[in-house]
């Protein structure tokens, strides 16, 4: 299994992220796919809203349903861009922080976009489900927090 790191643009710069052997070429369609990373019902969560892909250009953008599962410190906040021919990944972009806080149950904490909305710029409007907004580039694959 082969390890990568992919550079993931931020409001403050960038960070670099090990992929686990969970994302790798050969398997980069089950990155989202629910049949593989599904998040476990909670007794204690309502299930993440369920957000539809976007494509544009031939690029499919869509949220990562179980960041922890794909290798990444954090559950939900992951956008990926996928080649929509091949289910390629392209690159993964974290949007925002959600850190969990010990003590506490995690799913509860979890975090999910609950609106993507391709704009007139080509750039897509992201709201997460405590209301915050982010406008994502995806040419520039950045993130700035929206009006």
């Amino acid at each position: 299994m082969r390890l990568t790191a992919i550079k993931l643009p931020l409001m403050m710069g960038a960070i670099l992220l090990p992929l686990s052997p969970h994302i790798h070429a050969a398997e980069t369609s089950s990155l989202s796919d629910q049949k593989h990373i599904m998040m476990k019902k909670s007794g204690s969560r309502i299930p993440a809203p369920q957000v539809a892909p976007i494509t544009l250009g031939g690029i499919r953008y869509e949220q990562v349903k179980n960041g922890l599962l794909a290798g990444f410190d954090q559950m939900g906040g992951f956008l990926v861009a996928k080649d929509d021919a091949s289910g390629e990944l392209l690159w993964t972009l974290k949007v925002y922080e959600n850190p969990r806080q010990a003590g506490k149950e995690g799913d509860v904490q979890d975090v999910f976009f609950k609106t993507m909305q391709l704009q007139s710029d080509g750039t897509l409007l992201i709201e997460n489900e405590r209301g915050k907004r982010f406008l994502v580039d995806p040419s520039a694959r950045t993130v700035v927090a929206a009006p």
